[in-house]
């Protein structure tokens, strides 16, 4: 029988402008252990959708590993210990390691998983965004979806789900939802809205955007839970999600993050609701705290620590965590070992497994670690020799 997955690989090699990559074994680069002493934590790695227009270490988006919530007033000894395997060794199969370009030289940034063998993104052409692509694992291919023009994207990444692909938008005035199938075609502005301006005349984008069945669903700045058709229709507010925030299908909650406040949100997604059901979850806070770093619909974390959210089964983190959850489970750990070596690690809360991602230079002089790029079940980092490593999360979390 055919699958879903071989229907949209013919589907995607039926309309390829293809290009092979570069030839290289998909193999994930060995991280070198840093040998010397010191700093405990280095220059922010920028933590948040890849964007088509900003691309930089510190600038990338609007959240960054040491812009999280503020741990509690007790501050935690640095974690000490032996550095984890690296990723590839502990997630075989949810790691690849890909050409950094596609056709023409554009720059590929991966967005997204839409199976296991086909991950999708955007490309840039001298550093303004032209369209996105698809790229076959197995085939080692690239193929256009659809051309972007005339289009200021905002900062969320683009999403996949039931056979499309879906964004959000900037146009004169308006934020706009586009779509389009995932096996190619021409974009289609699914809904108009009246565009949020902040205090100082910046636009502010949906917050968060997804697609579940056949809709695409999004929260816009004020809040609330909004969905449409995929293929265009009426825009609706779900009942009862006034005042809530898309956190993860079909789970919306308050507080949410908020970065443009003048003080920390200590609590957030601390009261959770299923749009669909109505049934509400509420977390709870560990013993001798008040506060956490962030919240899913099962785990909560703070720097040293995660629980679930009815307080139940803590674990120590094997490192200092910084950042939001990923996936629901993830998080971004700084690792020290006792001779000084640093690292950065990705930690499943769920199962307790961590793979170290690359060294942390810890002394001046010492080279640059890659900047990191992340987006809900994406995790990616170029390489420095034409290619980019790619994290599949929802593999990595089964």
């Amino acid at each position: 029988m055919t699958t879903i997955e071989d229907r949209l690989r013919d589907a995607l090699a039926a309309r390829a402008g293809t290009v092979g990559d570069d030839g290289r074994p998909p193999v994930v680069p060995s991280p070198r252990r840093a040998r010397v002493a010191a700093r405990w934590w280095w220059t922010p790695v920028a933590v948040a959708a890849a964007t088509a227009a900003v691309v930089g270490v510190t600038v990338l988006g609007t959240r960054t590993i040491g812009s999280a919530p503020p741990s509690p007033a007790a501050r935690p000894a640095p974690y000490s210990g032996r550095l984890s395997p690296p990723v590839g060794q502990v997630w075989p199969g949810a790691v690849h390691e890909i050409p950094a370009t596609g056709p023409g030289g554009r720059v590929f940034k991966p967005d997204a998983f839409v199976t296991d063998r086909v991950l999708v993104g955007r490309t840039l052409t001298a550093n303004r965004l032209d369209g996105i692509w698809s790229y076959e694992l197995d085939k080692r291919l690239f193929t256009q979806v659809a051309p972007l023009t005339d289009l200021e994207v905002a900062n969320d990444a683009v999403v996949v789900g039931d056979g499309y692909v879906a964004w959000s938008a900037y146009r004169d005035g308006k934020s706009e939802i586009w779509a389009v199938p995932v096996t190619g075609g021409v974009p289609r502005a699914i809904a108009t809205l009246t565009a949020v301006l902040s205090s100082d005349n910046a636009y502010s984008g949906i917050k968060k955007l997804a697609i579940a069945g056949g809709m695409a669903v999004w929260s816009p700045p004020d809040g609330g839970v909004y969905r449409v058709p995929l293929k265009g229709g009426n825009v609706s507010l779900i009942p009862g999600t006034k005042g809530f925030y898309l956190l993860e299908w079909p789970w919306a909650g308050w507080p949410a993050h908020d970065t443009t406040v003048d003080h920390p949100i200590t609590r957030p997604f601390q009261q959770l609701k299923d749009v669909l059901t109505g049934r509400s979850r509420k977390a709870v806070a560990q013993k001798g705290r008040s506060s956490w770093s962030d919240c899913g619909p099962m785990w909560c974390f703070n720097g040293t620590a995660a629980w679930q959210r009815d307080g139940s089964h803590r674990r120590d983190l094997p490192g200092t965590a910084r950042g939001t959850l990923l996936s629901g489970r993830f998080v971004l750990l700084n690792q020290r070992d006792p001779g000084g070596g640093q690292s950065l690690a990705v930690h499943d809360v769920a199962t307790k497994r961590t793979g170290l991602l690359f060294p942390v230079p810890t002394r001046r002089g010492d080279k640059a670690p890659p900047t990191l790029y992340t987006h809900e079940g994406v995790i990616w980092y170029r390489t420095g020799k034409g290619t980019q490593v790619v994290i599949d999360l929802k593999a990595a979390g089964r």
